[in-house]
């Protein structure tokens, strides 16, 4: 089973497009949160509506967690509140916030940012920002991201993929640790296309796309970069 896995859309419509239209094959689409952008000019209301509207356009199974851009302002408690509008593009193979599903023997958890307690029996997690310790979660300017809460859920239930975002520009956009890999295609965001990676269920072989860069996963925690000119990666 192939798995496609994005994270940090930030409503990039463009980015979506090629979603719909352009993207390799794949079996499961991943979501790992900040499908929407506060900093955008239109309203939050009208790009959850959106992003709705895409989500049922596609036919493809997808489990989808928000992120920190993906929740709710409560003005009269002036305080956030959990993703709520992701109700709307839920449905049987469309998995959010809470939700587990299973396809091709793999069992999905979408862990949201207001998700608690965070984590749960699955093979494959779906979580915006990664555990801390983990080098997916570990800026290249050397500050750790990652969730501390969330490292002590991984090493008590030992899921075998935790997909994850949040952390533009990790050191490491995969690493194995405890039998876990964990993976983190960042964000470019003048990119033609969104960072993403593939994931092979079956070989336990990823392949990133980032930028105009393209590397896979050996033996081992390390990834092996291969030089990729800009223009061969697809958009």
């Amino acid at each position: 089973m192939i798995i496609l896995h994005v994270t940090d859309l930030h409503f990039n419509q463009r980015w979506y497009d090629w979603l719909s239209d352009r993207a390799p094959a794949h079996d499961v689409l991943v979501l790992s949160g900040d499908l929407l952008d506060l900093a955008n000019a239109t309203p939050a209301a009208r790009q959850a509506a959106w992003v709705s509207d895409w989500a049922q356009s596609i036919g493809t199974p997808m489990c989808v967690c928000s992120g920190n851009h993906d929740l709710e302002w409560d003005s009269a408690l002036e305080r956030w509140r959990p993703a709520l509008w992701l109700r709307d593009l839920a449905g049987p193979t469309r998995w959010i916030d809470g939700q587990a599903g299973t396809i091709g023997g793999l069992r999905f958890l979408s862990i949201g940012c207001a998700t608690r307690p965070k984590g749960g029996e699955a093979d494959v997690w779906v979580v915006h920002a990664p555990p801390i310790g983990v080098l997916t979660g570990r800026r290249i300017g050397g500050r750790d991201g990652g969730d501390p809460e969330l490292a002590a859920r991984v090493a008590r239930f030992a899921p075998q993929i935790v997909c994850s975002g949040h952390v533009h520009d990790p050191t490491h956009w995969c690493a194995r640790s405890g039998g876990t890999l964990y993976l983190n295609p960042g964000h470019t965001a003048d990119a033609l296309v969104p960072n993403h990676i593939l994931i092979d269920t079956e070989q336990m072989h990823a392949r990133g796309v980032m930028g105009c860069r393209v590397a896979e996963t050996v033996a081992g925690p390390t990834a092996r970069e291969l030089a990729t000119p800009a223009a061969a990666v697809p958009g």
